[in-house]
């Protein structure tokens, strides 16, 4: 890799492009390592804070994933190529779009003010937009931190608040529902009557946690400290889902004393997000911590998202579910 040193464009910037070429040209694929800061930094003649920035900026978009004391490496190369042709297929569009407006008798500066007014006009109602995610357990809805568009309010909401009066009460301000499908159909029977429309996604653990379970060395139980009962049964699904069946040793709502005398007894940790800190207090040097999150798969996030942007062309409410209309 090289960065152009007279080009104005600053070298953490040059860098993400450069890192993105390799994967999408195919020289590193998902699971390569990445060189170190240090080295790296030493490597192109730059500051290891640029590297780091680098770093840091294509691991919040997905495209790289870092294990404290492992290293950084490439998340998932598939998903960064998918992401480059879906930006060529949306340039495309807009070319056609533009066609269409100069052969109207607009100007392209026309055309740039219309999109950009009618992307404000939507930006304006997104943030008005109030979406209830409903689940089973506090776990998921702790970590339910999806991009759904400027100013969209996601409120979580527990499925057995919902069988109550007082949470019924507090959807009623809703724009829409948001559900995992296994709880589809009882939440649309909880809310019948209310003219709301509800979304049933499908939440995955993400690839590199499975990946890193897959991994792990077997012999010894793995802790898993979470909050309540349902999301450890719903961590061993997933796991057997993908074929994989670590022995796990479950601890709900581990105090201070129980983290210092069980985590020494296992080969690693899992974890949610929410409890990281606290456990790396009482962590064992070298054990491994993979934090477990629940997220919507991409047709999941793309449907719900296409389904906010057609809220405001709503004249009545519909009845939705994955995959299609009631």
């Amino acid at each position: 890799m090289e960065l152009d040193r007279k080009n104005g464009i600053p070298y953490y910037i040059q860098l993400k492009d450069q890192i993105r070429k390799q994967i999408i040209q195919g020289a590193w694929l998902t699971g390569t390592k990445l060189p170190t800061e240090r080295e790296l930094a030493q490597e192109l003649g730059v500051s290891r804070n640029t590297v780091s920035q680098a770093y840091k900026e294509l691991e919040s978009e997905g495209v790289l994933s870092s294990t404290q004391g492992r290293g950084t490496f490439v998340a998932d190369s598939s998903h960064t190529v998918h992401q480059e042709n879906r930006k060529e297929k949306i340039l495309r569009i807009i070319d056609v779009a533009m066609e269409e407006a100069v052969g109207l008798g607009f100007t392209i500066d026309d055309f740039v003010s219309f999109v950009h007014v009618r992307g404000m006009e939507k930006k304006e109602f997104l943030s008005k937009v109030k979406v209830a995610f409903v689940e089973c357990n506090p776990e998921q809805l702790a970590e339910a931190h999806w991009n759904l568009g400027p100013g969209v309010t996601l409120i979580p909401i527990l499925l057995s608040e919902l069988k109550e009066r007082r949470g019924r009460e507090r959807i009623k301000g809703m724009h829409l529902v948001v559900t995992s499908t296994g709880h589809l159909q009882e939440v649309k029977l909880l809310l019948k009557g209310m003219d709301l429309p509800v979304l049933g996604i499908s939440l995955q653990p993400k690839l590199e946690t499975i990946v890193r379970v897959a991994k792990l060395l077997t012999g010894r139980d793995v802790a898993l400290i979470c909050e309540s009962m349902l999301f450890a049964e719903k961590v061993r699904s997933a796991l057997a889902e993908a074929g994989l069946y670590p022995l796990l040793n479950n601890q709900i709502q581990a105090d201070e004393e129980r983290l210092k005398a069980i985590l020494p007894e296992c080969s690693a940790v899992i974890t949610v997000p929410g409890q990281r800190r606290n456990v790396e207090r009482f962590l064992p040097d070298h054990m491994e911590l993979i934090e477990f999150r629940f997220e919507p798969d991409a047709g999941s996030l793309n449907l719900l998202r296409s389904t906010l942007m057609e809220l405001k062309q709503q004249k009545e409410p519909v009845l939705l579910f994955r995959g299609g209309v009631i």
